[in-house]
């Protein structure tokens, strides 16, 4: 099965869900990521994957015009301004999963840190409840 994860900038969730997916689907799967703009993968995130022995610093954001051309089985869409740009892609389902971007609004590390891990471990579950749908 083939998985495209989606967000605004491909920076912080939809790369959080590349990587657990990586880590958590069978070896079947064939996992990908991206956004509707440039972005650069957060630092801060690389570092929460890394609590939980996930190593994120060797990938690269991309962008959705990368992908558009490929079939995907299911797109997961992990922030809703990202959804209607879906709509152009090859794929037999458009899975919603909206979450806050937790790096939108500058602060301290600690609390940066917080909410990202928050985002995580509900990405976490969610992939998850979709290996077990597989299973």
């Amino acid at each position: 099965m083939k998985i495209l994860f989606v967000c605004e900038y491909n920076a912080c969730r939809s790369q959080m869900a590349e990587g657990l997916a990586r880590t958590l689907l069978p070896d079947s799967f064939s996992i990908v990521s991206a956004g509707l703009y440039p972005g650069e993968l957060n630092q801060i995130t690389i570092e929460v994957m890394k609590e939980i022995g996930i190593d994120i610093s060797h990938q690269r954001s991309k962008l959705l015009a990368e992908v558009r051309d490929e079939r995907f089985d299911r797109v997961i869409v992990l922030a809703e301004p990202a959804r209607k740009a879906t709509s152009i892609l090859k794929t037999d389902k458009i899975i919603l999963w909206p979450l806050e971007d937790p790096v939108a609004i500058p602060g301290e590390e600690e609390w940066l840190k917080e909410k990202i891990r928050k985002v995580r471990d509900v990405i976490r579950g969610n992939l998850e409840k979709l290996s077990e749908e597989k299973s």
